[in-house]
């Protein structure tokens, strides 16, 4: 037994039973390690730290008789040609069978992406020729507590090199790497995972175990549901309904019937719910202040016939504090219309229509809960943030602008490569239950993506006292200006040395963005103009982009390989952005599903058209899901509120600076006034 084992042993007060043990693999030491308690850690720690953490012995390159070079460039090829893949670590080992591999050299590739290693072939062992191996590793990162940054390196892949190889040259030549690749079928900035194949990361270990406690308590309820269906026994909704926990709507319902279809309370989770969307004045009461609007254009998409998803045009109004719908609008298709831009007869609602008011209601309730999964959680949250993560993994590395995006950037191509199948898609649980049909869903979304820009973004200002959402965005976007002042003023030297990288992140976010998207309405009413209705914080620069033809939606940082005037503080907008709407902006969409979305008969994706139309009452259950759509809905909404894993506050990899952890803190009590408990925001989007 060797010496270091004898000390390990001897520090936990064990006494080895035989004179030589056997050979443990690397992941048996790292298992008992991870099981060992603190007192446990530190007496081992204090034996092996010093070796364990000792650099490899250095020596002179020129020194050193032979050298093996080559180019790293990604797999896919840009206008130009290859892309080099710049500021990757690279090591040069020998390779072995039955024993462990020699370490020959190891270095980083340049901007160009070449690399020359130096190295000596008698490191391969005595008698033995070098059978070279090229291995590359992608930088990764934690905090000290005192905000210190410590290093690791991930392997990422390898290229095989000769057997035996005597010589004192070797050229790999041009290596393409499948890194982090663009889908060139995909109008969005999507991540390549080709057919059986998976993301080039993967979720931390605790997210699984979240995601299982969560679930496990549900997932019995809906497959029995679903095979009950298909024994031709479907539960009814009411069912399917209480089978589930009690939703916040169904307990409200129960403790003071007819509250949560209140006017009020449809105004109120406009403002603070899951439905929380940005509130324009109304164009058509000019100086008015007291009035609003929210429209959603579905008639611009296909559908499937099946599902009524008329145009919504809800009119309302601030009275005595709260917001109230006045008028609502719906442009109906006729039934089993399907083309975008079908022929609608447009029929007005008010309250004094009592029954029908009811019925509208419902029907912008329902058009609400489909536009926040389509818009404010997928495609703003999930997919806009998707294509900053793959731009930033593509070309972030040496700069410390990784350390501060990193964090929030890592596990969203991972459910979103899941959501392709399970949420969009032919068989996509919104395809199947709402009225969009998988291309009205894909042009929706990349309409939306093309209205989703950092520039000039800042969360719109509150419109009565108490409009909570607005209020915790503007604070939390406050703090985060916070944060990322002090974190450019502490790396801004080597961030702005690294320039060259910003450039290439910013040009692989302007050429894979879609392009920018504004509808005839707006061109017709905004660019140009004084518009004061339009709120324009949140929304893209309409007069830089409603031009022909039209530019990409996401703007530029840079140009240029150093910072011009005015491109630092662009920077950190564009940070403030992102981190924005993967932390505050996700919880608040994905965290409320169960209050807004977990009674069927209150809010779900689609109305069906029934045998008197859609516009209904809820005891017509021709208009509403049918069970195996009922008992999906409530399974993902419960879903996606109860998993909890890698929250900001909790920081389980130590990847987020201590100094927004804080920050957080030392608001909290101003977040819970607001009605968010910031321990339940997520430091990025894994759910």
């Amino acid at each position: 037994m060797s010496t270091v084992w004898r000390r390990i042993i001897a520090s936990l007060g064990l006494k080895s039973r035989s004179p030589e043990a056997d050979l443990l693999e690397p992941d048996e030491l790292a298992r008992w390690y991870a099981g060992l308690d603190l007192k446990q850690r530190l007496a081992v720690s204090r034996n092996l730290a010093s070796r364990v953490r000792a650099p490899r012995a250095t020596r002179d390159p020129a020194t050193l008789p032979a050298v093996a070079r080559g180019r790293l460039v990604f797999e896919q090829d840009g206008p130009r040609g290859p892309i080099a893949l710049h500021h990757l670590k690279v090591e040069l080992w020998d390779r072995d069978f039955g024993t462990p591999d020699d370490f020959l050299g190891e270095g980083f590739t340049d901007a160009d992406g070449a690399f020359a290693i130096r190295y000596d072939p008698a490191d391969a062992g005595e008698g033995d020729l070098p059978d070279l191996e090229l291995r590359f590793f992608e930088p990764q990162h934690t905090f000290r507590k005192d905000g210190r940054v410590v290093e690791t390196w991930r392997r990422i892949g390898s290229e095989r090199g000769p057997d035996d190889h005597g010589g004192l040259q070797y050229d790999f030549g041009t290596v393409r790497v499948p890194y982090w690749e663009y889908d060139p079928a995909s109008p969005l900035a999507r991540l390549l995972v080709v057919e059986e194949g998976t993301p080039p990361t993967a979720y931390a270990p605790g997210r699984s175990l979240a995601m299982l406690k969560a679930v496990a308590p549900i997932e019995l309820i809906k497959r029995q549901h679903q095979l009950q269906g298909r024994l031709g026994q479907a539960p009814s909704l009411a069912k399917i309904q209480a089978d589930y926990p009690e939703s916040t709507t169904a307990r409200m319902e129960r403790e003071s019937p007819g509250s949560t279809r209140s006017d009020a309370y449809f105004g109120e989770r406009l403002l603070n719910g899951m439905f929380s969307s940005v509130m324009d004045r109304d164009p058509e009461a000019p100086g008015d202040a007291q009035a609003f609007r929210l429209y959603l254009p579905w008639n611009a998409y296909e559908q499937d016939g099946r599902h009524c998803l008329p145009d919504v045009d809800v009119r309302l109004r601030l009275v005595e504090g709260r917001l109230l719908p006045v008028r609502i609008i719906l442009g109906m298709r006729e039934p089993g219309a399907t083309a975008p831009g079908s022929p609608v007869t447009r029929r007005t609602f008010t309250p004094a229509d009592g029954a029908d008011w009811e019925a509208a209601k419902r029907m912008a309730r329902v058009s609400a809960t489909l536009d926040v999964e389509l818009g404010n959680h997928l495609g703003q949250c999930h997919f806009n943030v998707e294509q900053y993560a793959i731009a930033a993994h593509r070309n972030l590395r040496r700069n410390p602008l990784r350390w501060l995006l990193m964090p929030h950037l890592r596990e969203v191509v991972l459910i979103n490569h899941s959501a392709n199948g399970f949420l969009v898609g032919s068989t996509g649980y919104i395809t199947r239950s709402s009225a969009l049909t998988e291309r009205g869903i894909n042009k929706r979304l990349e309409h939306l993506m093309g209205s989703y820009d950092w520039k000039g973004f800042a969360p719109a200002t509150p419109v009565c006292e108490g409009h909570r959402y607005a209020k915790a965005g503007q604070l939390f976007w406050r703090l985060l200006g916070e944060h990322i002042d002090a974190f450019f003023a502490e790396h801004g030297t080597e961030l702005e040395a690294q320039w060259h990288e910003v450039r290439r992140f910013s040009d692989d976010l302007v050429t894979h963005s879609v392009p920018a998207f504004v509808c005839r309405y707006l061109r017709a009413k905004v660019p140009g103009k004084e518009a004061p209705w339009f709120v324009r914080s949140e929304r893209m620069d309409l007069d830089a982009k409603a031009v022909e033809p039209p530019p990409k939606a996401v703007s530029a940082v840079t140009h240029t390989d150093s910072p011009q005037p005015g491109e630092v503080e662009a920077l950190k907008n564009l940070c403030r952005y992102v981190i924005f709407f993967a932390t505050f902006r996700h919880a608040w969409a994905n965290n409320l599903q169960w209050e807004d979305a977990g009674e069927v008969l209150y809010s779900c994706l689609g109305l069906r058209w029934g045998k008197g139309g859609a516009l209904s009452t809820e005891e017509d259950l021709d208009v509403a899901p049918e069970p195996d759509e009922a008992t999906e809905m409530l399974w993902i909404s419960w879903m996606l509120s109860k998993t909890n894993y890698g929250f900001i506050l909790s920081n389980e990899e130590e990847d987020v600076h201590p100094r927004l952890l804080e920050l957080l803190r030392a608001h909290a009590a101003e977040f819970a006034a607001l009605g968010l408990d910031v321990r339940t925001v997520s430091s990025r989007i894994n759910i």
